[in-house]
């Protein structure tokens, strides 16, 4: 009996142990502004696919901020760029790459369809487009990330040419994994009476 407890529990917990993955990558990519596509007195530049933000390449390091990325110009926080996860996951890291002197403000949507604040991310300073990851102290149930400007250094013009949100997803039951989980249950529950009754 004991053994077929345990089987049980193995099963229920199935597909918990996966590892951790980029979850938003393939995500969808939603740009709302004004500002997108203006890189001021840099020229015209050369504008990305916002899908582009959730391919999973990284331009080369100091790739000039307007060329091949999504970039805007304009006050903090005007501007975004949001993220849909194909799945909810359970978010541990971030990693962005960015116009390297700006920093950028990191929004998750939870499950209830509620955003939150979640990190202040700021590529390493170097010239152009650079990373830059921060490991959270608590796992966030996410469905969808946001990133917009934010004060505190830089000269408004933002770029993003890459956003990874590292985690796993939140497996969804299938209607045959509860199925089985149910007969498991009756059986148990038939192999207990069974065993009263001979006592």
């Amino acid at each position: 009996m004991k053994k077929l407890a345990i089987a049980l529990a193995c099963l229920a917990c199935a597909g918990s142990a996966l590892a951790d993955t980029n979850v938003a990558l393939g995500g969808g990519v939603t740009l709302t502004g004004g500002g997108f596509w203006n890189s001021g007195e840099w020229g015209l530049g050369v504008p990305a696919l916002p899908s582009s933000v959730t391919d999973g390449v990284y331009l080369p390091i100091q790739t000039q901020w307007n060329l091949g990325t999504v970039f805007w110009s304009g006050d903090y926080g005007a501007d975004s760029v949001t993220i849909t996860l194909n799945q909810a996951a359970m978010v541990n890291q971030l990693n962005i790459q960015a116009d390297n002197d700006n920093l950028y403000r990191i929004q998750y949507r939870d499950q209830a369809n509620t955003w939150h604040d979640l990190a202040v991310m700021a590529p390493h300073l170097s010239w152009g487009m650079d990373n830059g990851s921060t490991t959270l102290d608590t796992p966030v149930a996410a469905t969808a990330f946001m990133i917009s400007g934010a004060a505190g250094r830089g000269d408004n013009h933002f770029a993003v040419s890459e956003f990874q949100a590292i985690g796993t997803v939140i497996p969804v039951p299938e209607p045959a994994g509860y199925a089985m989980l149910g007969a498991g249950l009756a059986l148990l529950g038939w192999t207990a009476r069974r065993k009263q009754r001979r006592s």
